[in-house]
């Protein structure tokens, strides 16, 4: 029984078929490529360098971004105070002009209107919710939309950005 056992290749065994295949399209294995020199240690210290560089600037980027953001606030708050300034000042010529009966009623005025703010902060501001948000990010302008100014610093706020649009244009 022995000579009943054939030594060929088995055919679940086609390694060598395989190789003749991959010759004539001109492949190369990545097992037949020469090893590559591999440090079993790794530099420790690069990868810890590595490490902090990236932490560092991550750190760096929220700091730049909260300085901007503290850079824009003080410009604001500068504008803010210039506008209330040219305001005040431009409110103080007004009623040098006006008669006794002209400033009782701009008083009268005044006195509702800080009423109104008063009864806003103290019962959330719900004349507020339905005109839209206080305070909330400017949206911008489109042709045909009401412009709302309430007093003199809206219509010098106005009147700047117009200014910056004309220069802008020209």
């Amino acid at each position: 029984m022995a000579d009943a056992w054939d030594d060929s290749d088995d055919d679940w065994d086609n390694s060598d078929a395989e190789d003749e295949l991959d010759k004539k399209l001109s492949l190369t294995k990545i097992n037949d490529a020469p090893p590559v020199f591999d440090d079993d240690e790794e530099d420790l210290t690069l990868k810890d360098k590595a490490a902090d560089e990236r932490a560092n600037a991550k750190v760096n980027k929220t700091k730049g971004s909260a300085l901007a953001k503290k850079k824009a606030a003080d410009v604001a708050a500068k504008e803010e105070l210039e506008l209330a300034r040219k305001a005040m000042a431009m409110e103080a010529e007004m009623e040098a002009n006006m008669t006794p009966e002209e400033r009782r009623l701009m008083e009268r005025q005044r006195e509702e209107d800080d009423a109104m703010a008063m009864a806003d902060d103290l019962f959330g501001g719900m004349d507020a919710v339905a005109k839209g948000p206080v305070g909330g990010p400017a949206k911008a302008m489109m042709s045909g939309d009401k412009v709302v100014m309430k007093d003199l610093k809206d219509h010098l706020r106005h009147a700047k950005k117009v200014g910056q649009c004309i220069q802008v244009s020209v």
